[in-house]
């Protein structure tokens, strides 16, 4: 070929829009290919460049404080006003992700009414996401971590999953509707992690329990919207309205979001959430402890991340208490998930109650699950404070130790009680409850034993086992159901839980990040 046509041949992959692709149209055409370094230093320089922005936006805000000589109730106004308006970002934004992310389940069984899709289509629509979901969560981690702008990533993944239930509504074919529920699989992860560094970034550990399992409740109460609001309008509008609403609001919410959040404290030039809390607890006069702690270059974050300079894979795949919270997290929602799939049939077929009956039954998981968030990050508070002296992130695995040996209560209650409505009812109640606990706590306490910079990072890895723990949930169990029927079901998960307490104990005594760095310190 002529100079020419061979640059027209090339251009279409250099359209391709990732690394990934323009490598992979490299090795498919010829190694020494310009699409694959072209591809590369766009990315690179896109990166470089919101990195330098970003940057120079935190100098300039620093110095502005730095010159602007503001009285610590000042900087105490600003750090609550910006925490708080963040915290209601969170736990509505991450609402509303799940409103998106649920509006498919409620809108499905009306597509099928008016479009006559079969289970099989509408499995097929659905088989992909769990896996792009799961890629997500660590993706938008990462970025997070390397940006520095979890608020970023947060908000625009929230827009464009409402983009994509915008487009999931304009198509009429399963190909159309397979790949945008895919690629909104590809943005739903891009709320939980964000979330993980920003919990860190504005809330010191003594009191990180109770926030972020107030955060958590956002998934009760998107859980709670999205039938009432995706489901009912599909089935009085159309299914096309059950798709539209959720995307509307959710570009809506996430404009907001990006406007209002904000990434940390010393984004603003504010001191750390640690510096800020030290700065009330230890000081009879806040304002000029916190006029003290007006400057980023204060006790905080700044020290403890120049002390460990380790790369942060290196650090995150030695860090073993990392890795006893991924095991546990496999087994707490391939329990989960195991109860929930299977609950309702074992109360239909043991004693004969009706469909609608045994859903009914089984809807105190949620309730329960409420109350067992926020009574976990309660209490692991609560510990930290009366042992401030002991292992912060060991004072939280024990409560969650304890939270999974209730669930092999709860599982036994289920299967050994009277088949009595309230007491099937309570027992999921209690089982919500139970397992909610280690699921709030696991990502938060892991999180807290890594450095700030990589906090949504270790968000992201800790994600994979939980999603792959309910994806194994679904056919072991049934073989096992089918071969040893419900005798050999319960037992099963009471030994589960157990080994879900177990993976833990090695963390008993764990240090939190921040107190690993304290005693470091005071060695030295």
């Amino acid at each position: 070929r002529s100079a020419p046509q061979l640059r027209h041949a090339v251009r279409p992959s250099q359209q391709v829009a990732g690394p990934v692709a323009g490598a992979a149209a490299g090795t498919a055409s010829q190694s020494n290919s310009p699409a694959v370094p072209a591809v590369a230093a766009v990315v690179g320089s896109t990166i470089g460049i919101w990195r330098r922005r970003l940057r120079l936006l935190r100098q300039r805000r620093r110095s502005a404080v730095a010159d602007g000589k503001g009285s610590g109730e000042d900087v105490r106004q600003k750090f609550q006003v910006a925490r708080s308006l963040t915290f209601f970002g969170m736990v509505l934004g991450y609402a509303v992700y799940y409103l998106t992310r649920l509006s498919f389940t409620y809108v499905g069984p009306i597509m099928r009414q008016d479009l006559g899709l079969s289970m099989v289509q509408l499995g097929l629509i659905s088989s992909f996401f769990p896996i792009a979901y799961m890629n997500s969560k660590f993706i938008s981690g990462v970025l997070s971590d390397m940006l520095g702008s979890p608020v970023l990533i947060f908000s625009v993944g929230l827009m464009l999953t409402g983009v994509l239930n915008l487009g999931f509504a304009a198509g009429s074919t399963i190909p159309w509707f397979t790949a945008f529920w895919v690629a909104n699989g590809l943005f739903q992860g891009c709320g939980a992690t964000p979330c993980n560094k920003m919990l860190v970034n504005w809330y010191p550990a003594s009191s990180r329990g109770k926030w972020w399992s107030g955060w958590n409740a956002s998934h009760n109460i998107g859980g709670f919207i999205t039938p009432l609001l995706a489901g009912g309008l599909a089935g009085t509008m159309g299914w096309r309205y059950g798709m539209v609403a959720p995307g509307a609001i959710a570009l809506v919410t996430g404009f907001a979001c990006l406007f209002f959040m904000k990434n940390s404290p010393e984004s603003l030039g504010l001191p750390s959430a640690e510096d800020y809390a030290a700065g009330l607890r230890d000081s009879k006069d806040p304002d000029a402890a916190l006029d003290g702690a007006d400057t980023p270059q204060g006790s905080g974050s700044k020290k403890k991340d120049e002390v460990d300079d380790m790369p942060v894979w290196k650090m995150l795949l030695s860090n073993r208490f990392l890795w006893c919270m991924a095991v546990m997290h496999f087994f707490i929602y391939f329990i989960r998930q195991g109860v929930l799939n299977w609950a309702h049939f074992y109360i239909m077929d043991e004693f004969g109650v009706p469909a609608v009956e045994a859903t009914a039954r089984v809807s105190g998981f949620e309730l329960g699950g409420l109350l067992g968030c926020i009574v976990s990050g309660q209490l692991s508070d609560w510990l930290i404070s009366r042992r401030p002296e002991d292992g912060a992130a060991g004072l939280r695995t024990q409560v969650m130790v304890y939270f999974s040996l209730l669930s092999a209560v709860s599982v036994l209650f289920l299967w050994l009680l009277p088949p009595v409505a309230l007491l099937q009812w309570l027992s999921m109640a209690l089982f919500g409850f139970a397992i909610y606990g280690p699921q709030t706590l696991i990502t938060m306490t892991g999180v807290e034993t890594v450095p700030p910079r990589a906090a949504a990072t270790a968000g992201g890895i800790l994600a994979y086992p939980a999603q792959f723990g309910s994806i194994f949930a679904g056919l072991p169990f049934a073989l096992l159901v089918k071969k040893l029927g419900w005798k050999g079901f319960f037992p099963s998960l009471v030994v589960l839980s157990l080994i879900s307490a177990a993976v833990a104990l090695p963390g008993w005594r764990e240090p939190s990040y921040v107190q690993a760095q304290r005693r470091r310190r005071t060695k030295a």
